[in-house]
Protein backbone atom coordinates (compact mmCIF):
# COMPACT_ATOMS: atom_id res chain seq x y z
CA UNK A 1 0.00 0.00 0.00
CA UNK A 2 1.33 3.19 -0.85
CA UNK A 3 1.59 6.35 1.52
CA UNK A 4 -1.28 8.32 -0.31
CA UNK A 5 -3.49 5.10 0.55
CA UNK A 6 -2.65 4.24 3.82
CA UNK A 7 -3.11 8.13 5.20
CA UNK A 8 -6.66 7.84 3.44
CA UNK A 9 -7.38 4.41 5.00
CA UNK A 10 -6.39 5.97 8.45
CA UNK A 11 -8.38 9.08 7.75
CA UNK A 12 -11.33 7.16 6.69
CA UNK A 13 -11.44 4.79 10.05
CA UNK A 14 -10.81 7.75 11.99
CA UNK A 15 -13.64 9.36 10.57
CA UNK A 16 -15.80 6.39 11.24
CA UNK A 17 -14.92 6.49 14.96
CA UNK A 18 -15.29 9.94 15.48
CA UNK A 19 -18.82 9.97 14.13
CA UNK A 20 -19.35 7.50 16.15
CA UNK A 21 -17.75 7.85 19.74
CA UNK A 22 -16.58 12.12 19.42
CA UNK A 23 -13.09 13.12 19.23
CA UNK A 24 -12.71 13.12 23.61
CA UNK A 25 -13.44 9.22 23.47
CA UNK A 26 -11.45 8.43 20.30
CA UNK A 27 -8.19 7.35 20.48
CA UNK A 28 -4.75 6.69 18.23
CA UNK A 29 -5.18 2.90 18.95
CA UNK A 30 -8.72 3.01 18.57
CA UNK A 31 -8.00 4.47 14.71
CA UNK A 32 -5.18 1.90 14.43
CA UNK A 33 -7.45 -1.19 15.17
CA UNK A 34 -10.06 0.79 13.01
CA UNK A 35 -7.74 1.16 9.82
CA UNK A 36 -5.73 -2.84 10.67
CA UNK A 37 -2.67 -1.00 11.03
CA UNK A 38 0.03 -0.84 14.08
CA UNK A 39 0.00 2.00 16.49
CA UNK A 40 3.30 3.40 14.87
CA UNK A 41 1.92 3.37 11.36
CA UNK A 42 -0.93 6.21 12.24
CA UNK A 43 2.18 7.83 13.79
CA UNK A 44 3.94 7.93 10.45
CA UNK A 45 1.33 9.90 9.06
CA UNK A 46 -0.06 12.19 11.57
CA UNK A 47 2.04 13.70 14.52
CA UNK A 48 -1.23 13.02 16.98
CA UNK A 49 -4.76 12.48 17.53
CA UNK A 50 -5.35 16.27 17.23
CA UNK A 51 -3.49 16.22 13.81
CA UNK A 52 -6.18 13.76 12.65
CA UNK A 53 -8.82 15.48 14.08
CA UNK A 54 -7.54 19.06 12.51
CA UNK A 55 -7.16 17.09 8.95
CA UNK A 56 -10.85 15.89 9.12
CA UNK A 57 -12.35 18.90 10.25
CA UNK A 58 -11.05 21.04 8.06
CA UNK A 59 -12.33 18.81 5.32
CA UNK A 60 -15.84 19.20 6.81
CA UNK A 61 -15.40 23.01 6.38
CA UNK A 62 -14.34 22.49 2.80
CA UNK A 63 -17.26 20.94 1.82
CA UNK A 64 -19.17 23.84 3.47
CA UNK A 65 -16.81 26.06 1.31
CA UNK A 66 -17.22 24.59 -1.55
CA UNK A 67 -21.27 24.27 -1.90
CA UNK A 68 -21.03 28.43 -0.63
CA UNK A 69 -18.54 29.06 -3.28
CA UNK A 70 -20.65 27.16 -6.44
CA UNK A 71 -23.94 29.14 -5.07
CA UNK A 72 -21.84 32.25 -5.30
CA UNK A 73 -20.48 31.83 -8.76
CA UNK A 74 -23.61 31.19 -10.22
CA UNK A 75 -23.96 33.08 -13.32
CA UNK A 76 -27.28 34.58 -13.95
CA UNK A 77 -28.71 35.67 -10.87
CA UNK A 78 -27.95 38.68 -8.98
CA UNK A 79 -25.64 39.52 -6.46
CA UNK A 80 -27.95 39.60 -3.94
CA UNK A 81 -29.43 35.71 -4.92
CA UNK A 82 -25.72 34.87 -5.09
CA UNK A 83 -25.64 35.92 -1.19
CA UNK A 84 -28.38 34.50 0.37
CA UNK A 85 -27.61 31.29 -2.00
CA UNK A 86 -23.87 31.28 -0.29
CA UNK A 87 -25.76 31.41 3.36
CA UNK A 88 -28.42 28.39 2.08
CA UNK A 89 -25.64 26.65 0.80
CA UNK A 90 -23.72 27.08 4.20
CA UNK A 91 -26.91 25.63 6.25
CA UNK A 92 -27.59 22.24 3.94
CA UNK A 93 -24.46 21.73 3.87
CA UNK A 94 -23.88 21.93 7.85
CA UNK A 95 -26.83 19.73 8.07
CA UNK A 96 -26.07 17.31 5.40
CA UNK A 97 -22.53 16.98 7.52
CA UNK A 98 -24.65 16.31 10.81
CA UNK A 99 -26.55 13.65 9.26
CA UNK A 100 -23.29 11.39 9.36
CA UNK A 101 -23.49 9.83 13.02
CA UNK A 102 -24.06 10.87 16.87
CA UNK A 103 -21.03 13.20 16.99
CA UNK A 104 -20.35 14.51 13.34
CA UNK A 105 -21.08 17.99 14.08
CA UNK A 106 -18.05 17.94 16.94
CA UNK A 107 -15.75 18.69 13.90
CA UNK A 108 -17.35 21.94 13.79
CA UNK A 109 -17.64 22.66 17.26
CA UNK A 110 -16.38 20.95 19.98
CA UNK A 111 -13.43 22.01 22.62
CA UNK A 112 -10.73 20.53 20.90
CA UNK A 113 -7.66 22.76 19.51
CA UNK A 114 -7.60 20.99 16.50
CA UNK A 115 -11.17 22.20 15.79
CA UNK A 116 -10.90 25.59 16.49
CA UNK A 117 -7.85 25.69 14.18
CA UNK A 118 -9.89 24.38 11.87
CA UNK A 119 -12.75 26.75 12.27
CA UNK A 120 -10.89 29.74 12.36
CA UNK A 121 -8.91 28.80 8.91
CA UNK A 122 -12.89 28.68 7.71
CA UNK A 123 -13.90 31.66 9.01
CA UNK A 124 -11.48 33.32 7.17
CA UNK A 125 -11.81 31.59 4.20
CA UNK A 126 -15.64 32.05 4.31
CA UNK A 127 -15.19 35.89 5.10
CA UNK A 128 -12.78 36.34 2.33
CA UNK A 129 -15.64 34.46 -0.42
CA UNK A 130 -18.22 37.12 1.34
CA UNK A 131 -16.35 40.06 0.97
CA UNK A 132 -15.26 39.47 -2.40
CA UNK A 133 -18.90 38.37 -3.29
CA UNK A 134 -20.09 42.28 -1.77
CA UNK A 135 -16.97 43.82 -3.41
CA UNK A 136 -18.28 42.54 -7.10
CA UNK A 137 -21.77 43.34 -6.09
CA UNK A 138 -20.86 46.86 -5.20
CA UNK A 139 -19.13 47.69 -8.21
CA UNK A 140 -21.66 46.01 -10.59
CA UNK A 141 -24.09 48.08 -8.66
CA UNK A 142 -26.32 45.69 -7.32
CA UNK A 143 -25.39 46.15 -4.10
CA UNK A 144 -24.49 49.51 -1.53
CA UNK A 145 -21.58 48.36 0.35
CA UNK A 146 -19.09 50.81 1.66
CA UNK A 147 -16.37 48.33 3.54
CA UNK A 148 -17.24 44.73 1.76
CA UNK A 149 -14.73 43.04 4.99
CA UNK A 150 -16.64 45.05 7.35
CA UNK A 151 -19.86 43.97 6.16
CA UNK A 152 -18.97 40.41 5.84
CA UNK A 153 -17.49 40.49 9.31
CA UNK A 154 -21.14 41.56 10.27
CA UNK A 155 -23.27 39.07 8.51
CA UNK A 156 -20.85 36.14 9.48
CA UNK A 157 -21.67 37.29 13.12
CA UNK A 158 -25.01 37.62 12.69
CA UNK A 159 -25.86 34.44 11.22
CA UNK A 160 -23.57 32.96 13.93
CA UNK A 161 -26.55 31.48 15.06
CA UNK A 162 -27.06 29.59 11.98
CA UNK A 163 -23.81 27.78 12.43
CA UNK A 164 -23.34 24.35 14.90
CA UNK A 165 -24.25 23.61 17.40
CA UNK A 166 -26.96 26.14 17.51
CA UNK A 167 -28.89 25.28 14.49
CA UNK A 168 -29.01 21.85 15.58
CA UNK A 169 -30.83 22.58 18.88
CA UNK A 170 -34.15 23.54 16.73
CA UNK A 171 -36.60 21.78 13.95
CA UNK A 172 -34.78 22.25 10.81
CA UNK A 173 -37.77 23.81 8.99
CA UNK A 174 -37.56 26.62 11.91
CA UNK A 175 -33.53 27.25 11.39
CA UNK A 176 -34.98 27.55 7.41
CA UNK A 177 -37.74 29.88 8.21
CA UNK A 178 -35.24 31.77 10.91
CA UNK A 179 -32.76 31.80 8.14
CA UNK A 180 -35.00 33.03 5.32
CA UNK A 181 -36.32 36.01 7.94
CA UNK A 182 -32.38 36.91 8.49
CA UNK A 183 -31.97 36.86 4.70
CA UNK A 184 -34.76 39.62 4.53
CA UNK A 185 -33.12 41.53 7.22
CA UNK A 186 -29.45 41.89 5.97
CA UNK A 187 -30.74 42.02 2.12
CA UNK A 188 -32.72 45.42 3.07
CA UNK A 189 -29.74 46.51 4.52
CA UNK A 190 -27.46 45.78 1.41
CA UNK A 191 -28.88 46.27 -1.59
CA UNK A 192 -28.64 49.10 -3.99
CA UNK A 193 -31.80 51.91 -3.47
CA UNK A 194 -33.12 53.06 -6.94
Amino acid sequence: MNDTARREQILQAADRLLRHYGPQKTTVADVAREAGVGVGTVYLEFTSKEAIVEELSRARYEVVLDAMRAAAAADGRSFGERLVGALDARLRAYFTQADGGAHACDLFHCGSPAVKSASERFYQEERALLADLLRRGTESGELDVADPDLTARVILRAYKSFTPPWIFMEERDEVGRLSAAMHAIVLGGVVARK
